[in-house]
C-alpha cells in the first residue's frame, strides 16, 4: 500500500513526466495524474500565450482527484513558475491544506541541497522565459554561467535525447551543475549518455 500520495498536474501535451517520474520516486509514493488544458490551445510549441490560461485550469484539473486522500500536489510545468504578473487561481477549499510544489521549487531544492552556486542552463524556451528563469535563479543565489536555448521545430516533446546530448557537448562550460529545464524534455536518457560519455 502506498503510504504517501501525490497529485501531479501536467500540461496536456506532456508525456515525459509520466514516463520518467515513476522511475525516480520511492515505491511507497503513489502518483496520481491530471491534465492541465487551456481553453485556447497554442498555435505551436513556440507560442507561450497559453501559460496563464493553463494555470487557470488548475481548479478543473484538481476535480480529477476528488475522493483521493492526497498528501501533496505538484505543478509539473517549469515555465509556468516564472509568470510574474498577478494571477489568482482559486483553489477549492478541500485542496487548500495541501502543499503545492512547482517544478521550479523542486529544481531549486535540488540545487540548494547540492550547494550549487554556478549552473549551466539548458531550456527549450524563448529568450524572455529563459531570462525570467535566470533572474529567478540569481534571486536565490545561483549564478547562471551560461544559458542555452534548445532548438526545436514544432513541439518540445519532439526534442530527442540525442539532440539534448549533442547540444550539451557543444555548449558545455565549467560549472557546479548542469540544469535541464522543462518537464516535457526526455532528459533521463540524455543524462545517462552524458554520464557514460563525459
Amino acid at each position: 500500500m502506498k503510504t504517501f500520495r501525490v497529485g501531479i498536474l501536467v500540461p496536456w501535451v506532456n508525456t515525459a513526466m509520466e514516463e520518467g517520474i515513476p522511475n525516480l520516486v520511492h515505491p511507497d509514493i503513489g502518483l496520481h495524474w491530471a491534465r492541465l488544458r487551456p481553453k485556447t490551445l497554442p498555435e505551436d510549441g513556440h507560442d507561450t500565450s497559453y501559460l496563464r490560461d493553463m494555470l487557470l485550469s488548475i481548479p478543473k484539473a484538481l476535480s480529477r482527484f476528488d475522493g483521493l486522500s492526497l498528501h501533496a500536489m505538484v505543478i509539473g510545468c517549469t515555465s509556468a513558475s516564472f509568470i510574474r504578473d498577478h494571477l489568482r487561481v482559486r483553489i477549492p477549499d478541500k485542496y487548500k491544506h495541501l502543499k503545492f510544489i512547482t517544478a521550479f521549487d523542486a529544481i531549486l531544492l535540488q540545487l540548494q541541497d547540492a550547494n550549487v552556486k554556478r549552473t549551466l542552463l539548458f531550456a527549450p524556451y524563448d529568450k524572455k522565459t529563459i531570462d525570467a528563469e535566470v533572474e529567478l535563479l540569481q534571486l536565490h543565489g545561483i549564478q547562471v554561467v551560461k544559458s542555452v536555448s534548445l532548438p526545436y521545430k514544432d513541439e518540445i516533446r519532439y526534442i530527442t535525447p540525442d539532440q539534448i546530448y549533442d547540444t550539451f557537448m557543444i555548449e558545455y562550460t565549467e560549472c557546479d551543475a548542469v540544469m535541464f529545464s522543462c518537464t516535457a524534455l526526455y532528459t533521463l536518457e540524455a543524462i545517462e549518455t552524458i554520464r557514460t560519455q563525459v
